[in-house]
C-alpha cells in the first residue's frame, strides 16, 4: 500500500468517528440562515429579467407597459408578470421598472398580490449614450442590497425578483463540476482539512468529496 492510500485509510476511519460532531455542524449553519453548499440554487432554475432584454424590446423610450411570459419546452405559458418601465425623469420623478403580479403560496394556495419598483441608473458609453442598470432592492440580515447589475433573478418560491448575491446563485455548472472538489478527491491531505475545518462551507465540500470517493470504490 503506497503512501497516499495509507493516508486515506487513516482520514476515513477519522471520519466515522466524528460523524456526529459534522451532523451537529451543519445542523447549525442552516439553522442560522445560512445555505449549505450542496443546496444552493442555480441560476438556470429561475426567471429573469435581463436589462439588454428589455433595451431590444425598447422599454427605454421614456415610459412602456407590457406582459412578460415565461414558457415551459413546449411552448405553454407557466408564469407572467406586468411591467412598467419608466426612464422618464421629468415626467415620473426617477428612472424604475415596476413589477406587477400575484404570488401564490404553494402549501396554502393563498394569493398574494405584489406591486413594486426596482430602480433603475445610467451609466455613459465609450461611444456616445447610456447603459442601463438595475439596483438590487433587497435586504438581507438588514442590509440594503443596492448592487448595480444587469440582470435579475426571482427563484422558485420567491416573490421579488432580486441579484444572483442577495438569493446566494450558482451556475449549473459550477455545482457539477468544482475544482475545489476534484482537488480534494485527489489529495487526502486537502481533504483532511476540509473535514477538520471550522468552517462550514469546507466542512460541506470535504463531506462531499469524501462521499464520492467512497462512490468510487
Amino acid at each position: 500500500m503506497d503512501e497516499n492510500c495509507s493516508k486515506m485509510t487513516v482520514f476515513l476511519l477519522m471520519i466515522t468517528v466524528k460523524n456526529s460532531e459534522m451532523f451537529f455542524r451543519e445542523r447549525w449553519w442552516i439553522g442560522m440562515g445560512r445555505w449549505p453548499w450542496s443546496d444552493r440554487k442555480t441560476v438556470e432554475e429561475c426567471k429573469s429579467m435581463e436589462v439588454p432584454w428589455l433595451n431590444r424590446h425598447g422599454y427605454f423610450c421614456g415610459f412602456k407597459s407590457g406582459l412578460i411570459e415565461w414558457k415551459n419546452a413546449f411552448g405553454e405559458v407557466i408564469s407572467s408578470i406586468s411591467i412598467q418601465v419608466s426612464v422618464d425623469e421629468e415626467h415620473f420623478g426617477r428612472k424604475y421598472v415596476r413589477f406587477m403580479s400575484t404570488f401564490t403560496n404553494g402549501l396554502a394556495g393563498k394569493k398574494t398580490e405584489l406591486d413594486y419598483k426596482v430602480e433603475l441608473v445610467t451609466t455613459p458609453c465609450n461611444f456616445g449614450g447610456v447603459r442601463y442598470w438595475f439596483i438590487c432592492g433587497l435586504v438581507v440580515d438588514d442590509k440594503p442590497c443596492g448592487r448595480r447589475v444587469a440582470k435579475l433573478y426571482l427563484p422558485p418560491g420567491s416573490k421579488y425578483f432580486g441579484c444572483r448575491h442577495c438569493y446566494n446563485l450558482t451556475y449549473r455548472s459550477r455545482k457539477e463540476h468544482d475544482k475545489r472538489l476534484d482537488a480534494a478527491m485527489k489529495n487526502p491531505e486537502l481533504l483532511k482539512s476540509l473535514l477538520e475545518s471550522d468552517d462550514a462551507r469546507d466542512l460541506l465540500l470535504g463531506i462531499k468529496a469524501y462521499e464520492k470517493v467512497l462512490g468510487r470504490r
